[in-house]
């Protein structure tokens, strides 16, 4: 299926949010996830997020600093 990821068209076979994010090494729980409209806080369980097509998906890391 294809689905937008970080604004960029991207195939994929992963079922769930969670499954598509680990196969790109992207750690939720210090991440949040923007998904169908909705927004998830590092930490939220996405195994039950599943993917469909043509869905957007973007992810933003928390990073310290100062």
């Amino acid at each position: 299926m294809k689905i937008k990821y970080q604004g960029d068209a991207v195939d994929t076979t992963a079922k769930t949010v969670a499954e598509f994010l680990s196969a790109r090494g992207v750690d939720p729980a210090k991440a949040i996830v923007e998904y169908g409209g909705e927004v998830y806080a590092p930490g939220a369980d996405l195994s039950a997020l599943a993917l469909v097509d043509g869905a957007s998906l973007d992810v933003f890391k928390m990073t310290a600093g100062g």
